[in-house]
């Protein structure tokens, strides 16, 4: 029986494709024999976050975990092709879920995100975030279906967040219009015999993804919502945290956690060598109030970790200890290697208490003969946090289903 039948044995509904999908992870979890805690070291998540994944609680926010389980027990490129569109289906409903939920809570509907106010008011021309419009679609549309190669493997960004998605589609929209005008103003390049045709600079030899609403252990994070607390929705699962920000334009407050996961494209060992942080553009902290999330404690994270103070002039990433599930990891400096068989996962908490700052991580590589730096933001923008000065904080009250002030 494939994938896609058991679950549809499920019945219509959201529910549906989340437990066939929890169901086919909790099973390559069981066959492969591993703890949580194992498996989830080796993917880039918390032990308890592959508990939620394993148990139908929460769908991954990104396919890119997905495949790596299923990699590392050994699926075929025919049973991770399933996967990928089971994976696809409860996404989708996800996101549908959500939105439905967000928009009965606050009243507001959560499906205009791309117009709702940002924290701290639009942003000033020549800032990162582009404005709504023909080649940015809404922020609350869901992905299209990502298309998958002949072998079952997705695209490069097919595991990259919603976001992200959906910006290289836009950015291939806008490639084409720009070629569409060049060719009717006839500025296209001429070619002609000997003439060496203009190309993109290769690919470099491993791919990456990047997730900046990541919760500390997985339990808490802060945002900046620029609204009354009486049209914000509850707080959301961590699984569910981009959506919900997306909506209500929410800001991170006082910093923000990003995941990168770096993967080679085959065996071969690339270095990675410097990892460096660019402020891009600073403001004065984003206006609003602070929004607590919290949704009991996970496991802890066990990737490599670097602190940024992006106050200072310079930020430097700075490698301090992390832990594996109460065990302590030591800050270990680069170099790191990477393989297709062994990924490495960075976290980088970016802290700001002075600024409103957009910023861009930079990661010098080299392998096979060849070097080079990759730019690591979110989808083709930078990455946003806002420090939150005497800013008024509020809390869930789950009790009386409402946004309190907190201590």
């Amino acid at each position: 029986m494939s994938d896609d039948e058991r679950g549809g044995e499920r019945g219509p509904g959201g529910e549906c494709a989340r437990e066939a999908l929890g169901e086919r992870l909790r099973e390559l979890r069981q066959g492969s024999g591993r703890t949580y805690a194992s498996l989830a070291r080796r993917i880039g998540v918390s032990a308890s976050t592959l508990h939620r994944y394993c148990t139908g609680q929460t769908v991954p926010a990104e396919f890119a975990p997905v495949e790596r389980l299923a990699r590392l027990c050994g699926r075929t490129p025919e049973e991770r092709e399933s996967l990928h569109r089971l994976w696809l289906r409860a996404d989708a409903e996800r996101v549908e879920r959500m939105e439905a939920g967000a928009g009965a809570a606050s009243g507001v509907s959560v499906g205009t995100g791309a117009d709702a106010p940002l924290a701290g008011g639009p942003r000033p021309p020549g800032g990162s975030v582009p404005p709504a419009g023909p080649g940015r679609p809404p922020a609350s549309v869901p992905p299209a279906p990502t298309p998958v190669h002949r072998d079952g493997n997705p695209p490069a960004h097919a595991g990259a967040p919603p976001s992200a998605r959906r910006w290289v589609r836009a950015l291939s929209v806008c490639g084409a219009v720009a070629v569409l005008a060049l060719a009717l103003t006839g500025s296209l390049p001429e070619r002609s015999e000997g003439r060496a045709a203009v190309s993109a600079p290769p690919a470099p030899p491993f791919t990456w993804t990047s997730d900046d609403h990541v919760w500390k252990y997985g339990c808490g994070h802060s945002y900046l919502v620029a609204r009354p607390p009486t049209t914000v929705p509850p707080p959301p699962a961590e699984a569910d945290a981009e959506g919900w920000a997306a909506a209500l334009g929410a800001v991170h407050a006082g910093e923000t956690e990003v995941r990168i996961t770096l993967q080679g494209r085959d065996e071969r060992a690339v270095v990675l060598e410097a990892l460096r942080i660019r402020v891009v553009e600073r403001r004065a902290p984003a206006d609003g109030r602070v929004h607590r999330m919290s949704s009991g404690c996970g496991g802890a994270l066990t990737p490599r970790t670097f602190d940024v103070d992006l106050d200072r002039e310079r930020p430097v990433a700075r490698s301090v200890p992390g832990n594996d599930t109460g065990e302590p990891i030591p800050a270990v400096s680069f170099p790191y290697r990477v393989s297709a068989s062994d990924p490495e996962v960075l976290l980088i908490t970016a802290r700001a208490a002075r600024c409103d700052c957009d910023w861009v991580a930079e990661l010098r590589w080299s392998g096979g003969g060849r070097s080079g730096t990759v730019r690591i933001d979110d989808g083709g923008r930078p990455f946003r946090t806002s420090g939150a000065p005497g800013r008024p904080v509020h809390d869930y009250d789950h009790g009386a289903g409402r946004w309190v002030v907190g201590p």
